[in-house]
Order: C-alpha cells, then sequence, then structure tokens
C-alpha cells in the first residue's frame, strides 16, 4: 500500500554477543579506592543506571555491525536491496577517517551503483539525522527507498568515566512510501555550538567535560521538543503512548524526565508550550523507562536512540504515537515525531528483535575485555592477530558469497572483484565461493604454533573462521550462517580486509524467511 507520508518499512539492529558487567570494569579502575569502591558502586548502578555493556569482538568493527543491522532492515521490508536509493551512516568510531561506512555496507548487503552515499557526523545524533536526511530525499521524489544507519564502537580512555558506558551496536532503518511500520509525522531539529564533548583528529579517544553533558544534552533535549511543540499547537507530550530518548547512560534521560515534571520547565520561556511539554511519574515508568536499552548494551552512541526505538516499535500497536528524541554532542537534537501503522503486524517476526540480540549474550572476564580493547586501540600491528577457530563446511543449498584472494598481494576482497586495486601487483586473482548457510565438518583451534597463519591461507585452503561460539557449541552437523567479519588489516594506514566468517545459525532460526521482492523496471532506485 502507498502511503501518504514517508516513513520506516523495516528495521533491524545488531548488538555484539560479548558483554562485560559495568562493575567488573568499577572495580578494576576504582581498587584504589578501598572502603569507597562499595560507593562507587552504588553510584554507577543506581546513579548512573548503568548494568552491563555490549563489546566488539576481534572480527567486529563499526562496519562489520551496521552490515548484520542493515540486512535485517532489508529483510523485514521485504524489498530487494537494489531498491535502495540512498544510504547514510552515522558514526564516530570510522575504521576509515577517509572511506565511507555507507558504501562499504550498501555493497556488503547488495545496494547497487546508483545511490546516494554520505556519512554523517554530529556525534550521536548522526543516526537519526540520517533519517531525518533520507526521509526529504524521499519526499523529494528523488527516490523511491533508502536506507538510515547508526553504527558504533565506542571509545573511551582507560579509567574515564566514560568508559563504564561505552558500549557498541548498530540499528538500521529502510524508510519508504510502501507497506509502512510508522509513517513519520514530523521532525524538529535544535542545535548550538556546546562543545561538551569532542575528539581530534588522530586522538584515539575522545574528551569531555563531564559534568557539562548534563546541561547540554537537557537543554538540547528540551529545545528539541518545544520546537516541535512550536509547530504543532495542539500536540502534548501526554498524546504520546511511547517516548524514547538518547541513552549515554540511565541517569541522563531520567534526569531529564525529572526537568520535565517541573511547574516550570528549564530552558522553556513560552508557557503554553511547557504546559504541553509536562510528564507526570506515570508517563515516566510507563512510557520511558521500558525502553532504557543502555542498561542491556552500554551507551551504543548514534546507534541508541534506534536501538531503544527498534526495541519500542518490536512491542508497538498500530495506531501508537511515538516520540523519539536523539542528541549529540556538540550539540545537536532531533525530535523525530512517528505514527504506528498496520504493517506493523504483518512484519514481525521477519528479522531478530532487539530483546533476541539482548539475550543472545556471553559474559566475559576483565583480563578478556582488556585485551578487546588493547587490540583495538592499537594502530601499530601488522596484521590482525587473534585467538581463532577454523575448521571445514559444507553448502546446504546453493545460495553464496563470492570473495576474491589475490595471490600477488595476499589480499582479500568482499564482494569479490575481477583485478587487484594496486595497478602494479601482479596477480593473480582468484574468485572463491563459499555458502551463506552451511554444515559443519570439523573444526579445532589454530595451534599457538600456527598464530601467525593469516586468514588468507586459511581461506586460500577451504579452511574457515568460526566466531560468535565456544567450541562446545561447534559439533560436526551443527548448522552455520556466514556473517561479514573484519579478517585482517594491513598495518596502521593499509587497507582494511573483510570477507565471511560463521557462526551457529541465529537469525534464521528465529526469524520468518521472507523472499525479497524483484526488480523490475531498472534503474528501480529511483522514484
Amino acid at each position: 500500500m502507498i502511503h501518504s507520508k514517508v516513513g520506516i518499512v523495516g528495521y533491524g539492529v545488531y548488538i555484539p554477543r560479548e558483554r562485560i558487567e559495568t562493575a567488573k570494569i568499577v572495580r578494576e579502575r576504582e581498587k584504589k579506592r578501598g572502603k569507597e569502591l562499595e560507593k562507587v558502586l552504588d553510584k554507577v548502578r543506581h546513579g548512573l543506571l548503568l548494568r552491563e555493556k555490549a563489546v566488539a569482538g576481534h572480527t567486529e568493527d563499526t562496519m562489520t555491525i551496521a552490515t548484520e543491522a542493515a540486512e535485517n532492515a532489508i529483510r523485514m521490508a521485504g524489498i530487494s536491496p537494489g531498491e535502495i536509493g540512498a544510504v547514510t551512516a552515522g558514526s564516530e568510531s570510522k575504521p576509515y577517517a577517509v572511506g565511507t561506512i555507507a558504501r562499504h555496507v550498501g555493497s556488503f548487503v547488495g545496494v547497487g551503483e546508483n545511490v546516494f552515499i554520505a556519512d554523517l557526523e554530529g556525534a550521536c545524533n548522526s543516526g537519526m539525522q540520517g533519517v531525518a536526511f533520507i526521509d526529504a530525499e524521499i519526499r523529494s521524489g528523488r527516490i523511491k527507498y533508502g536506507l538510515a544507519i547508526g553504527s558504533d564502537v565506542a571509545q573511551a580512555e582507560r579509567g574515564d568515566p566514560l568508559e563504564y558506558s561505552a558500549g557498541a551496536g548498530a540499528g538500521a532503518f529502510v524508510l519508504g512510501k510502501s507497506d509502512l511500520i510508522a509513517s513519520i509525522e514530523d521532525i524538529a531539529p535544535y542545535s548550538s555550538l556546546y562543545m561538551d564533548f569532542w575528539r581530534r583528529e588522530e586522538s584515539a579517544v575522545p574528551k569531555h567535560f563531564g559534568r557539562t553533558t548534563v546541561e547540554a544534552y537537557k537543554s538540547h533535549i528540551i529545545g528539541a521538543i518545544a520546537n516541535l511543540f512550536r509547530k504543532h499547537p495542539d500536540l502534548s507530550l501526554s498524546d504520546f503512548d511511547w517516548i524514547t530518548f538518547h541513552q549515554p547512560s540511565g541517569y541522563l534521560p531520567m534526569k531529564t524526565c525529572n526537568a520535565l515534571t517541573m511547574d516550570e520547565i528549564p530552558y522553556v520561556s513560552d508557557s503554553s508550550i511547557s504546559k504541553r511539554m509536562r510528564l507526570t511519574e506515570q508517563d515516566i515508568e510507563k512510557k520511558i523507562k521500558p525502553w532504557l536499552r543502555v542498561l542491556d548494551t552500554g551507551n551504543t552512541y548514534a546507534a541508541s536512540t534506534m536501538i531503544s526505538l527498534a526495541s519500542l516499535f518490536d512491542k508497538a500497536k498500530p495506531g501508537d504515537q511515538v516520540l523519539a528524541v536523539s542528541y549529540g554532542s556538540g550539540a545537536y537534537s532531533n525530535a523525530t515525531w512517528f505514527e504506528v501503522q498496520d504493517g506493523i503486524e504483518e512484519k514481525r517476526g521477519r528479522a531478530p528483535t532487539v530483546m533476541d540480540y539482548v539475550e543472545r549474550k556471553s559474559e566475559i572476564r576483565i583480563d578478556t575485555y582488556h585485551d578487546l580493547i588493547r587490540e583495538r586501540l592499537s594502530r601499530i600491528k601488522r596484521r590482525l592477530e587473534i585467538p581463532r577457530m577454523v575448521g571445514e563446511i559444507e553448502p546446504v543449498n546453493g545460495s553464496h558469497f563470492s570473495l576474491s584472494l589475490c595471490k600477488g598481494c595476499n589480499r582479500i576482497y568482499y564482494p569479490a572483484r575481477e583485478t587487484c586495486l594496486a595497478s602494479d601487483c601482479p596477480g593473480p586473482m582468484e574468485k572463491k565461493r563459499f555458502p551463506r548457510f552451511a554444515k559443519l565438518k570439523n573444526v579445532a583451534k589454530l595451534p599457538f604454533k600456527k598464530r601467525w597463519t593469516s586468514n588468507f591461507e586459511l581461506l586460500e585452503n577451504d579452511k574457515v573462521l568460526f566466531v560468535d561460539a565456544d567450541i562446545a557449541d561447534l559439533k560436526p552437523g551443527v548448522r552455520l550462517e556466514g556473517v561479514i567479519r573484519r579478517l585482517d588489516y594491513e598495518g596502521k594506514d593499509g587497507l582494511i580486509l573483510y570477507g565471511i566468517a560463521y557462526r551457529p545459525v541465529f537469525r534464521e532460526a528465529i526469524a520468518v524467511a521472507v523472499k525479497p521482492k524483484s526488480i523490475v523496471v531498472a534503474p528501480t532506485q529511483y522514484a
């Protein structure tokens, strides 16, 4: 059904499997506090409202987690990736300073070449800012469908309080006019030059002014809501069934909620708008607290609002009014008003829910966490050296991935290429096919003496890498699904090499398979 408005056609998320309790990090970092340690722990648990966070694994980065979220969104939308006419990716943890996440993810999921591509800044607001940009492109008639992504592997200096919340995750929305899950009723921005948080060029981790963020966050969240209400004189917070804010922690959304219960709303001088912005304690308990996904994931930065919004949509009903207010330091906010449509009922179950990913977790020890952080911040390694499980598989159907191995420079190219990017490389190129779904034949941990074996060599010899599993999960005959992962990188300034790895079937086991619509007219990405 063609809708008169633009809206979300499909959504998807990805949350890494590996998690660590915030208390483990606090105990390690604050152990010199002695008797004061329990007070610090209490403040983190009950003041900042932090419980645990998702940690990207050795083979995961912002692009790989964005890819799975995008695949889920496209599957829910039920469209062909070739129908997508624009891709935006918001992030503040780009694998390449120059080189787009959006084009990588677009290519990984099958989006064509006649598309608009943009990586967006704007700190944690950039994912939802992409939604606004895609919305405008569709309304203009320039494209039929667009894909907006927010993805981050958050960074923090060791021992900085920011480390307690810095998590990893991705959210993705396919927007269009047909078969809507939720229509976008309006979007209102609010921004000012308020540098509460920043990361300089070449700096591995951000800096911040601590408590300054509290005022920056509150004033911009409230400012965006006020601007939305200024455009709609009959609208009030009580009209919304569900509300979610950006979640750097649980503390900041709750602090803002408390401000919205006051007789005089701070930062709002117009009394008629202030009156319509008031929340009750019951509103906070019912409409806002259920979507505090930061308790499960930590602060996923550009993905934060998108993940909490997806969690909300997982439970929403047609006709529900939804308000999502994103925030990015610097400072920027968007207040986005949605109305849930009938299409949501038909599309449930096509992709994993947020809680499916939340509950798919493996608790890691503090030393494993240190290894992951150390590897991520390292800029001098010649290649990706990680503990690996490798083995052989056999296909279970005809669907496959194609990648190329350059025998001249030992590079992995995904998607497959005919020639090496280095014009003076003698080659040759070997194209390899790996099944999307497979059955395990055998598996073993790579012995210590072979730790220097590259993933290129493994793929060349028809061996594959296994991820998101313990060795006990990998029994001969177990069904596997292929996923895109970071397989290597060339020192501190060379290419990042992506390719295929395998894990026990997760998405196919819990999602309803939907055959994408075929593309009838080319180029179909234009309206």
